[in-house]
């Protein structure tokens, strides 16, 4: 009898392992089907700044706007657009900002893309900017919010394509993309899933996440975790970051181990390892740092290495972009001369760009 009843649970534990199995597959299987193009964008323009009126040819004005997501889910947005006028369409350039930016980004870096005749657009991802969950919100909501914040961020960036798509001053065969960090990250599927975007820049993003997960910044917040070093006056964003000893590791190691191997169940359908190959035939210049404590390099070299031609790669000699303010300047520079290239053909005599213009912004 004891024997049959053994059977019996054996057998329940299979069926229940393999329709959790099932589950999780087809989640993972629709964890994009959220884009819905058919749905009303109902965008709504919001006001206007104007900067450098004296000089219209290095001037912009960036104006606020919302759009819906999915289920009418409001996204805000800015779009900056250069002052000289142009007769005919602009191309434009979308940026997805990094894991704890906004939309606000857009102020410090668009001057130089709108000098060369790109609008420049951006949004705030969900959990950033105007979208940020309340500060009580219980842990399981934030869970629950970085599972979802992926699928989000690629659709509404679909939604935005679509949103630019109906504006008379945009040119619906140049749309590019930028990603910087987590915007590459996420960049990455975009390009691969959405052929209306005619090149992108992916900044300093990585793959495969047991490699992304592995970086040192997360070695070094686990430490802090276990009171294993004194994190009051650590940044990884602020270098040097602490040298953990072998035993700091060995304590360190297992838990993130464990990290790693439930966002790589509970996640996996957002790894961009799963899409990359996908982003050709589109242009796509992939930019990382050989020395990143964030994204390790690993973790850029297997996206790199999954995507097929064309691509062009830059490694720099740096830590994670926007740590050190003249490397952010250059990766900045050198992605806007890529996509001044790809856009070449579309620009007459007095379009073509003679000298780029220097990105000026005091700090990062």
């Amino acid at each position: 009898m004891l024997k049959k009843c053994a059977g019996i649970a054996a057998g329940v534990l299979l069926v229940l392992a393999g329709l959790a199995w099932a589950h999780k597959a087809h989640e993972d299987a629709h964890y994009f089907d959220n884009y819905a193009p058919e749905a009303p964008l109902n965008a709504v323009l919001l006001g206007t700044e104007e900067f450098g009126k004296d000089t219209p040819e290095k001037g912009h004005a960036i104006t606020g706007f919302t759009f819906e997501g999915f289920q009418g889910e409001k996204v805000p947005g800015l779009i900056s657009l250069p002052l000289k006028k142009t007769a005919g369409k602009l191309p434009v350039v979308i940026f997805l900002h990094g894991i704890g930016q906004s939309k606000s980004f857009l102020r410090q870096i668009t001057a130089p893309f709108n000098q060369c005749g790109f609008a420049f657009v951006s949004f705030d991802q969900y959990m950033q900017g105007e979208r940020k969950l309340p500060k009580n919100s219980p842990i399981l909501g934030f869970l629950k919010a970085f599972q979802v914040r992926p699928a989000k961020t690629v659709n509404e960036t679909r939604r935005l394509v679509d949103y630019l798509l109906t504006r008379p001053d945009i040119d619906p065969q140049r749309i590019y993309l930028v990603g910087a960090s987590y915007g590459a990250v996420m960049g990455s599927t975009v390009l691969a899933k959405d052929k209306r975007i005619r090149a992108g820049v992916l900044s300093y993003g990585g793959g495969e996440f047991s490699k992304l997960l592995d970086s040192y910044a997360n070695h070094i917040g686990l430490a802090v975790l276990f009171h294993l070093i004194d994190g009051k006056n650590i940044n990884p964003e602020k270098p040097p970051l602490p040298k953990l000893t072998a035993l700091q590791e060995a304590i360190v190691w297992p838990f993130l181990r464990t990290i790693v191997g439930t966002a790589r169940y509970f996640a996996s359908a957002a790894d961009p390892i799963r899409y990359v190959d996908k982003i050709a035939p589109t242009p796509v210049y992939f930019q990382n740092g050989r020395f990143d404590v964030m994204v390790p390099a690993a973790a850029g070299q297997a996206l790199q290495d999954a995507a097929g031609e064309p691509k062009k790669v830059t490694w720099y000699d740096s830590d994670h972009v926007g740590i050190n303010l003249e490397n952010t300047k250059q990766v900045l520079t050198d992605g806007l001369r890529w996509l001044l290239e790809q856009d070449d053909s579309f620009r007459g005599p007095e379009e073509k760009v003679k000298e780029l213009p220097l990105f000026e912004m005091s700090k990062v």
